[in-house]
């Protein structure tokens, strides 16, 4: 609605006026000059010809009161201001951005006003934040820069001048690092990483490092700078910056402190190494199968910069371990991994890191050990001979006071760094609550108490539609296609498996434990490896594969082509009959009772699952003992080692009673 404005100077420009039952409505019920008096929002004539913002642009927005239409205006129809508009919410625009919601109009004595909802404001924003955030870019050169200038570092570009093929460097530099990428057209050439004041235990695997983002950066045959993500190359371009960030110069540095780590236990995995080659078992066995079972067995194996990830690896387990020969460039064998990287220190009792090379003896054992010692000795190996480095400090910016008494206030040499050494599981491992708690009291870390899913719940996630009850024993069923070689011909039979829970028991999922020593984490991998084979022999049994029935078979089958491929790559069933196979769980300790036909008979096997990944026969009904003949004959000992090569159970049965016929 507009009103023409009256007195002495009447002029025909219209202007806005809200509606009556706006806020800014007119009352005469108040004096005019007090405080409760009416509010009109038109301006008088000597105040419109004095404000900087006429009828044609106000506040630098045309109004749009020419062209015939005097109550349009770029704030909404029928307002020149933008105040009004906003506290009447209709400013165009905001609805589209969905920001409209975030201004409301605010009551008051004055009539009213407008004020933002600066937390629906943020939240929205943190929103739009973290789903660019997942967004790491594609390879080009600008793209790189705002990666690394995203996670803190600084850029530099460096022009080649007179070379051929446009070719120029960005440097990547942190407080302790510098990272060159040579671009030729567009396409990465090369990448040098260098820690220029870093210690030789750093600079030593340098090359290697470049090697992996070189890879990172380098486009695939079935890649183009369209498709090519940033996201492997982001993954570790953030790991070297979370180091960089970290360091305090001078005094601490946290590329050092892992590769100190590296070096204690690359010397400790060399020895256990040399004494396995001494054993007689391991006569005419490769180096590698001898690496391998020291990485099973042993201590683990630590690794810089493997399997294309920047850092530090303490290997401590890998499928099909017992084979003497595993994998290929296409098909490498899955790694179990702590993942040693550095945080930043909590406010409540986490020790910090300390950065030193010296964490065990260079003669590996302890030289005077303890009664007590010996005795687990012969248990559980060797005594090694384990060192306290000294704290690391960091130095304080707090003056002396030299009025201060003597040992009453006197400020310390130092601080000490609010840094701390985390081990990631790569992969997660699931394990029995009473396992987990053991782990965290092992290094004083916080748990999380409150999880309450079951073991075989992580393990086997339940569906939407699953009727078990939380808490109550479960049965998961699975088909498999087990591989059969008889004869020299391979064939393919059908399991049933059924796997029944009895004993309910509660599991954390291990993702990632702050500790202070890589004791603690040689300590606890023994224990890891009984559930990291526990849940490979589930896995394969229950999870791996699954069966399809053919109405699914036939709507996956989209093409004659298609039809063709599967028809080509059917394999004769050995057997029409499918086998039964029942499996009981027990997960503290770990044990499998295996149930299936076996010949005139059911077969009933227990395994027991021990530290380090051995498994043990404690009852079993497939072979006669007392007409077993030494030497020639499979010995129950057999059945255990069979279980550890195959790492499936329907491939143990299949394979023993092949082996029994």
């Amino acid at each position: 609605m507009a009103t023409p404005t009256t007195g002495k100077h009447a002029s025909t420009q219209a202007v806005a006026t809200p509606p009556v039952s706006t806020p800014f409505s007119l009352s005469g019920h108040h004096p005019a000059f007090s405080p409760h008096g009416p509010r009109s929002v038109v301006p008088s004539p000597q105040q419109f010809k004095k404000s900087p913002a006429n009828s044609n642009t106000l506040y630098g927005y045309p109004s749009g009161s020419g062209g015939g239409h005097p109550t349009s205006s770029s704030f909404g129809v029928g307002y020149d201001s933008p105040s009004a508009a906003l506290a009447l919410g209709s400013v165009p625009g905001l609805s589209e951005l969905g920001l409209d919601g975030m201004v409301t109009p605010v009551p008051g004595p004055l009539g009213g006003g407008v004020r933002g909802d600066e937390d629906e404001r943020k939240r929205r924003l943190q929103q739009v934040l973290d789903i660019l955030k997942t967004n790491k870019g594609r390879l080009s050169e600008p793209g790189i820069e705002r990666l690394a200038r995203r996670v803190g570092l600084d850029c530099v570009w460096e022009d080649h001048m007179g070379s051929a093929g446009n070719t120029r460097t960005l440097i990547i530099a942190g407080s302790l690092m510098s990272l060159d990428i040579d671009f030729s057209n567009d396409v990465v050439k090369k990448v040098s990483l260098s820690f220029p004041e870093s210690a030789d235990i750093v600079t030593r695997h340098t090359q290697q490092a470049g090697d992996i983002l070189l890879r990172d950066l380098q486009f695939s045959p079935n890649e183009s700078p369209l498709t090519k993500m940033l996201d492997r190359f982001a993954a570790n371009l953030e790991r070297l910056a979370t180091l960089d960030k970290l360091s305090v110069i001078p005094g601490l540095n946290c590329h050092e402190a892992i590769a100190g780590i590296y070096e204690s236990l690359e010397r400790l995995h060399k020895w256990e190494t040399a004494r396995l080659r001494e054993q007689d078992d391991m006569a005419g066995k490769s180096d590698e199968y001898i690496e391998r079972t020291a990485m099973c067995t042993k201590s683990g194996k630590p690794v810089m910069h493997t399997r294309d990830r920047l850092g530090l690896s303490i290997d401590y387990w890998q499928e099909k371990r017992r084979l003497t020969s595993i994998g290929s460039k296409r098909n490498i064998p899955k790694t179990w991994s702590l993942i040693v990287e550095c945080s930043t220190l909590p406010d409540y009792g986490y020790t910090p890191l300390r950065v030193s090379e010296k964490w065990i003896s260079p003669e590996i054992l302890k030289a005077d050990p303890e009664a007590e010692e010996l005795m687990l000795a012969a248990v559980g190996g060797p005594v090694l001979g384990w060192l306290e480095p000294e704290s690391t400090m960091l130095p304080t910016t707090e003056p002396h006071n030299p009025d201060a008494m003597e040992g009453l206030d006197r400020q310390p040499d130092g601080k000490f760094p609010e840094v701390m050494f985390v081990a990631k599981f790569d992969p997660p491992l699931i394990v029995p609550y009473g396992l987990a708690v053991q782990v965290h009291t092992a290094t004083n870390a916080h748990m999380d108490i409150y999880q309450t899913s079951t073991f075989d719940g992580l393990l086997f996630p339940q569906g939407p539609n699953s009727k078990a009850e939380p808490g109550e024993a479960r049965v998961v069923k699975q088909q498999t296609a087990v591989p059969i070689y008889r004869k020299g011909e391979k064939s393919i039979r059908t399991h049933n498996n059924t796997l029944f829970i009895d004993k309910v028991d509660y599991g954390q999922t291990l993702s990632e434990l702050p500790f202070s020593h890589p004791r603690q984490l040689v300590e606890m991998l023994p224990q890891l490896r009984q559930y990291a084979f526990l849940s490979t022999v589930l896995k394969n049994s229950f999870g791996a594969q699954k069966g399809v029935s053919e109405e699914e078979k036939k709507s996956l089958r989209a093409t004659r082509k298609e039809q063709f491929a599967d028809f080509m790559s059917q394999v004769p069933v050995a057997d029409a009959a499918a086998l039964t196979v029942d499996v009981s769980l027990v997960t503290q300790p770990p044990s499998l009772k295996l149930v299936f036909p076996f010949k005139a008979r059911t077969a009933n096997i227990k395994f027991d699952i021990k530290p380090n990944g051995a498994v043990e026969v404690k009852e079993q009904n497939v072979l006669d003992e007392s007409a077993m003949d030494e030497g020639k004959s499979l010995t129950i000992a057999d059945l255990g080692r069979i279980l550890e090569v195959t790492e499936d159970l329907g491939i143990w049965a299949e394979y023993v009673t092949e082996l029994t016929r």
